[in-house]
């Protein structure tokens, strides 16, 4: 993993080398990120599993300005699908009404109390209402989990609340610790999830 991980910034060192060399980057937005995250924790390897704890959602994402010479960093969660409508935006294109992301800060203000959500439901059929999935909620300094429809579950769900403040790495679960957050991002999680599954029913 170390090597493949190695050759991937040296491609892309050679990549940022040669569009600079060229001048390209006095006119070019230049985007870094990555699909997914990985684990190495907790008996899990890579990133082909049902859990959704923070290193497996979290990517790297680097913008890099046209002509810009200092780094500004960025701390607000985010997520991938506000790539497209940050990228419209800097480069003065019309807003895409079709996504749900948002403009990415410092291009725009930061919204304190976000709603973030992801979804893995790999198994769950393409077309077709959620049934097994993992599903989670993450709003200020709440992350909600959900999981459900799973065998090893003996197919009831099972809800994790953390405090990612205080506990970065997800071991102290809050949910019953914590009645009024959970019931409220429960609600929250649940309305979504009854949308997402509307046009299947």
């Amino acid at each position: 993993m170390k090597n493949s991980r190695q050759r991937a910034l040296t491609m892309f060192g050679r990549f940022y080398d040669n569009l600079e060399k060229a001048g390209l980057l006095e006119n070019t937005w230049l985007v870094l990120t990555s699909d997914h995250g990985e684990m190495f924790e907790r008996g899990i390897q890579g990133h082909f599993t049902p859990v959704l704890y923070q290193p497996v959602i979290r990517v790297p994402l680097m913008i890099f300005e046209p002509g810009r010479r200092t780094r500004a960093d960025v701390y607000a969660n985010t997520s991938a699908v506000d790539v497209v409508p940050t990228l419209a935006h800097v480069t003065g294109q019309a807003p895409t009404p079709w996504s749900e992301g948002r403009v990415l800060p410092p291009f725009a203000p930061q919204e304190s109390e976000r709603s973030i959500y992801v979804l893995q439901a790999r198994t769950n059929p393409q077309y077709a209402p959620l049934t097994t999935a993992t599903v989670t909620l993450v709003k200020g300094q709440y992350k909600l989990i959900r999981f459900f429809g799973y065998q090893e579950l003996n197919n009831e769900e099972r809800l994790e609340l953390y405090d990612l403040q205080s506990d970065s790495e997800e071991m102290n679960n809050l949910y019953s610790a914590k009645p009024e957050t959970a019931a409220e991002l429960s609600k929250e999680l649940q309305d979504k999830i009854a949308e997402m599954n509307a046009p299947y029913l």
